[in-house]
């Protein structure tokens, strides 16, 4: 226990500095961002397919009822490396973030039961983008050469708290408390490139905070076949935005305002199903989950938002935990497919966005895990005043585990 306390310190010590970020999707500039659809590199290899697929290692946050599958108390850390290349048709630039990926610590209170209990903190939305682009006016006849730049940084993180149980043998249920928190920072600035000129800076900072819940269910009405279920709810998003606008001249700041509203914006719910079927050490599952973003009007800008749709599917080859057995039995594979309809449309173009990913669980020594996790796919399409993205995703989640809740007998 006292090696839990130790690196549970040592964690959240570091999830309050600030990862080096130099840019992510360009698509983050609308809305909340990326939604973060699972963080555990476990699923992250299967391509985030996991309603229907439980794990006694890897914390499963899209469906608590996973949680009654825990044989041991865990903490589980992750780390993941963005890389994006993105193109007009035009021209291309490469950009890339990296960041910890949450953070759980999970509790198996009884495995006979199945009563497991999970905290933590997770990154529900990502922003990381970098834009740039040229312009030529004329005033009074003279020619006006310029740039805007835009960028923006932050997101939403989610604290969770909840249970599972297995009341049948057939038949796991959970639950889960999510408080929503985060601060989104953007960057305006247009340039005139003449000596005489100003330069205006436009940076607004935003506070958010909501408040939801998930429930989730998982039944197999035959052996080695389970189907699953997930569903969320959420309170409206609450915001404090405070907007500063300076004119800065090539010597000082010729004017500086700050402006402070409270707004607030619906926060979809999200709903999901999936299937999981078990044939000898092979694991097959599929998901499909859906989350309307329509009614949302939270920087909408140029775009529409509509309903996100994923639909993934996996084929796991599952270790063997078994003492003694040889090491690359106690290897696992994961191997999965998706595609997801985005919650936005961007100048009439639907953004929508195809992967494929390549897992691997390696066993560290009894009772850790390292998970590794790559994703490679396209997003969008260099169109219409839209943009392509080609992006690879790193990832690797390690969790350690320790018997804190001794079985006790039962007549």
């Amino acid at each position: 226990m006292q090696r839990f306390v130790g690196i549970i310190f040592c964690l959240f010590s570091l999830a309050g500095s600030k990862a080096l970020a130099q840019g992510g999707s360009n698509y983050t500039l609308f809305g909340i961002g990326d939604v973060r659809r699972s963080v555990s590199s476990a699923y992250d290899g299967m391509a985030g397919t996991q309603i229907a697929v439980t794990s006694p290692y890897s914390v499963n946050l899209l469906n608590p009822a996973a949680w009654s599958a825990l044989q041991s108390t865990r903490m589980q850390v992750g780390f993941r490396f963005n890389q994006q290349t993105v193109s007009n048709g035009n021209v291309s630039a490469d950009q890339n973030n990296g960041k910890l990926d949450g953070f759980c610590l999970a509790f198996s209170i009884d495995t006979a039961k199945g009563i497991g209990a999970v905290l933590g903190l997770y990154p529900y939305s990502s922003i990381n983008y970098s834009l740039s682009s040229p312009f030529t006016d004329s005033l009074l006849g003279k020619r006006i050469d310029g740039m805007v730049e835009s960028a923006g940084s932050g997101g939403l993180t989610a604290a969770f708290l909840g249970c599972a149980v297995r009341p049948y043998d057939n038949l796991r249920i959970g639950a889960s408390i999510i408080g929503l928190f985060g601060s989104i920072i953007t960057t305006s600035q247009t340039t005139i490139f003449d000596a005489n000129a100003y330069r205006s800076i436009n940076q607004r900072n935003d506070a958010l905070k909501g408040i939801g819940g998930r429930f989730g269910m998982m039944y197999s009405p035959v052996e080695n076949f389970t189907v699953g279920i997930s569903a969320a709810t959420y309170a409206n998003l609450h915001i404090n935005s405070q907007l500063r606008q300076s004119t800065v001249s090539a010597n000082e700041i010729t004017s500086d305002s700050l402006m402070t509203t409270e707004l607030q914006t619906a926060m979809p719910s999200s709903v999901g199903a999936g299937v999981s079927f078990l044939s000898g050490k092979f694991l097959y599952a599929a998901d499909v989950e859906m989350q309307d973003f329509s009614s949302m009007t939270y920087r909408k800008g140029d775009a529409s938002f509509r309903q996100n749709l994923r639909i993934s599917g996996s084929v796991s080859r599952l270790a063997t935990h078994n003492p003694g057995s040889p090491f690359e039995s106690r290897v696992g594979f994961n191997l999965g497919v998706g595609y997801q309809q985005l919650y936005y449309s961007v100048m009439g173009t639907d953004i929508n966005e195809m992967y494929g990913s390549f897992g691997m669980q390696i066993p560290v020594s009894y009772s850790a895990m390292l998970d590794v996790a790559l994703t490679g796919g396209s997003r969008g399409v260099a169109s219409n005043g839209a943009l392509r993205e080609l992006f690879m995703r790193f990832g690797f989640s390690a969790s350690i585990g320790e018997i804190w809740f001794q079985p006790f007998a039962r007549e």
